[in-house]
């Protein structure tokens, strides 16, 4: 969230600097229910060690043992991510590229890259999280094909239907989905 803050005041531009602001405030959106799914995972493994999670995994992924949890953290992902259809940061149309309208070069180079290092970053942690051990390389590669194929489908969300799927339905799920975990184990 600090990097996105300090690139878009940076550019000493109003348009990266609303652009920094819908950033920030769309991944503290998300951030919070990814992070009560990965308490649902905790809790399901009794563990907050990575390699227990993935021992436990070893008969059944969890992506097959709770599809609908598997499906809201790859959306929350993807938002998260900031990519399309998720991409109101740098939204063309409405506020010139965003938060990166002001740099080339280099600069520009490096936010574009770490935009493609966070894809690989969520889909490693969702392929360790779902998919468990082995292959891993291979899950992460194909949680990436997904990110692709769902920014080549589907048009970009509005900002207001982005921000209620987050606070009206995502954080509800994720806080039933940590009772029901709690309670069941």
């Amino acid at each position: 969230a600090y990097g996105f803050l300090l690139t878009s005041w940076g550019a000493n531009s109003k348009y990266a600097l609303l652009g920094g602001h819908r950033a920030v405030s769309q991944i503290i959106s998300y951030e919070v229910c990814l992070v009560l799914f990965v308490l649902v995972m905790v809790y399901c493994t009794n563990s907050f060690s990575m390699e227990t999670m993935e021992m436990m995994q070893k008969k059944l992924w969890f992506m097959m043992f709770s599809p609908p949890l598997f499906l809201a953290w790859l959306l929350l992902a993807m938002a998260e991510s900031n990519r399309t259809p998720f991409d109101l940061a740098e939204g063309e149309s409405e506020i010139v590229s965003g938060f990166n309208i002001e740099y080339g070069g280099g600069l520009f180079a490096f936010i574009f890259i770490s935009e493609y290092g966070m894809i690989m970053f969520i889909s490693f942690i969702t392929s360790l999280l779902f998919m468990g051990s082995g292959l891993t390389l291979l899950k992460t590669f194909s949680v990436c094909v997904i990110f692709v194929w769902v920014r080549c489908s589907f048009p970009r969300v509005r900002y207001d239907h982005l921000m209620m799927l987050s606070w009206k339905f995502a954080l509800p799920y994720s806080l039933s989905m940590i009772c029901l975990s709690s309670c069941v184990l």
